[in-house]
């Protein structure tokens, strides 16, 4: 039944456009803890735009091609890129639709809870924390096992000074659990400190971090312009002992390195990974200022495509200058064990053989500290905002939900600032974060969800979807183009999920954990059920929790 007079909802875009809420929700003030979310819109468009490509990393591609080479051996990871911006494009369409529809902190906790049920926004919303806090803790451990070490390895290959000092670090950071523990704990420290800031202090630092990887991709780009493959043979061959050469190392990869389309479909896995970050904005769209689908456009549609430029570039020029078969035989021979190298080789490490100066050697390494420090304090942002978001739709106790005059989520944060340090001490000493490498399974399946919730809003919820904006509502005759993208995209996003749940890309030379498979599953399912025992719990104390998925959440 439609009310005669519907109550404007607080923070709507325009200044002349009401969203419709039921009165029996602006009847109840205790469906939300309180009136006004309390966080503070001082994320301007491209800093919204920088946070994601940071959250992406630009030059990261320089440490997973390492994985992709060994893994994918029959991939073009060029060719992989084109396929990958295709997909992103249109699930960053989806993201961009949805955040202009519903602009509101907790991205697709509050998309799935309005369109599907709040039990089904937690349960995906969770999927999501779940990997955000483990990233949050292991990126900082990253920064210790590999950041570290690549760097002090660059240096020591490129001829520093204090070389046998440079090897000796490298070496006790990758094999000392202790060493790991501290560096990667001053790392977290540091991230969680940042997070007490406000908002926009947050967000400077991430600008930061993009303007200096940005310098880093341009200086290593300059490196590789300047210097062809007979160089680097000749520099690599003179550093290395006579059993693994360059002709030997590509000899090895010869026979199994062939370009197949299949290969290279399957391939684009890794890329896919590559580009997760872009709708990172969507999560914390509560403290975007502006009309938030200029923002979330730039932000969100435009960070894929600035990305896809960057990593085509990236590969094209590392295969052009290391060469590709050369890099599956040594990406191979090292994960295996059979090549043995200074350091980790990254092509940014690789790069050392060439710089001729130490230094430069060393600040082309810090790219990947800098860009897993990145990592680590925006994944660890992400999750504050969306169990404030449960928290304020009264899903977790309201105390989850409180601010400083700062516009702070002080709780959330040292909430998770105690997971992510268990986070970090369980990654350095046990096994257990295994399942990261089965995490893409879960992440792109609750990914394809969100992009049928996008292909469904018209119909599920066309109250909601015709107060949205006008680009949200577009039509081609008769179909919504959200339907159109969302349901190509949802099917999309499950083919990645299959292709990073084979034994492939988890484990290419080892066995295969149907356990670890399945814990994201697993917690899926943990957001369904804990949704029903808040929803009991609060029926219980008179609180109409079911309400909160027919208004979106005040501002």
């Amino acid at each position: 039944m439609v009310d005669a007079n519907p109550t404007p909802a607080i923070g709507a875009e325009g200044v002349t456009r009401n969203v419709y809420v039921p009165k029996e929700v602006s009847e109840r003030k205790d469906v939300y803890v309180r009136q006004s979310s309390g966080l503070v819109r001082s994320v301007g468009p491209r800093t919204a735009l920088f946070a994601n490509l940071v959250a992406m990393g630009i030059v990261v591609n320089y440490f997973w091609i390492v994985f992709a080479s060994a893994g994918y051996p029959n991939a073009n990871l060029v060719t992989t890129v084109g396929i990958g911006v295709l997909i992103n494009v249109g699930i960053g369409y989806v993201y961009w639709m949805l955040s202009s529809a519903m602009p509101r902190s907790g991205g697709d906790y509050v998309f799935m809870g309005r369109i599907f049920h709040p039990s089904i926004g937690l349960a995906v919303n969770l999927v999501f924390t779940v990997v955000f806090v483990s990233w949050a803790g292991y990126f900082a451990y990253y920064c210790a096992v590999y950041g570290f070490p690549i760097l002090f390895a660059s240096y020591a290959v490129a001829g520093g000074p204090a070389s046998a000092t440079a090897l000796s670090w490298a070496a006790t950071l990758s094999t000392s659990t202790g060493a790991q523990i501290a560096v990667g704990g001053a790392f977290l420290a540091a991230v969680v400190l940042i997070s007490f800031l406000p908002t926009k202090w947050i967000f400077r630092t991430t600008v930061g971090i993009f303007v200096v990887t940005a310098v880093i991709y341009v200086v290593m780009m300059g490196v590789m312009l300047t210097h062809t493959s007979a160089q680097f043979e000749s520099a690599w061959n003179a550093h290395n002992p006579a059993s693994q050469t360059y002709a030997k190392i590509v000899a090895s990869a010869a026979s199994t390195s062939s370009i197949t389309f299949a290969g290279t479909f399957l391939g684009v896995v890794y890329t896919m990974l590559s580009f997760i970050g872009y709708a990172n904005s969507s999560y914390f769209a509560g403290e975007i200022r502006g009309n938030p689908t200029r923002t979330q456009g730039l932000a969100i549609f435009g960070a894929p495509l600035i990305f896809a430029a960057l990593i085509a570039g990236l590969y094209a020029e590392t295969y052009n200058l290391f060469g590709r078969t050369f890099l599956i035989g040594l990406s191979q021979g090292y994960l295996s064990g059979t090549v043995s190298t200074a350091g980790f080789p990254s092509p940014l490490y690789l790069a050392a053989y060439l710089a001729g100066n130490p230094y430069l050697a060393a600040f082309l390494a810090l790219g990947i500290l800098l860009t897993f420090f990145g990592f680590s304090l925006i994944y660890f942002i992400l999750p504050t905002r969306n169990l404030f978001a449960w928290s304020f739709d009264r899903i977790l106790p309201s105390f989850f939900a409180r601010v400083s005059r700062r516009g702070v989520p002080y709780v959330a944060v040292a909430t998770l600032a105690v997971a992510s340090a268990i986070v970090l001490y369980i990654g350095v000493y046990t096994t257990f974060f295994s399942y990261l490498s089965y995490s893409n399974f879960g992440f792109w399946f609750a990914v394809g969800i969100v992009c049928l919730g996008a292909a469904l809003f018209p119909f599920l919820r066309p109250r909601l979807y015709g107060q949205a904006p006008a680009i949200v509502r577009a039509r081609v005759g008769k179909v919504p183009i959200l339907s159109i993208v969302g349901f190509a995209c949802a099917g999309a996003a499950w083919f990645v999920s299959y292709a990073a749940s084979t034994a492939q890309y988890v484990e290419p030379s080892g066995a295969y954990n149907y356990d670890y498979l399945i814990f994201l599953p697993v917690v899926f399912v943990i957001g369904l059920v804990v949704y029903w025992i808040a929803y009991a719990l609060q029926k219980h104390r008179g609180v109409p929790v079911d309400l909160i998925a027919k208004e979106l959440p005040p501002d």
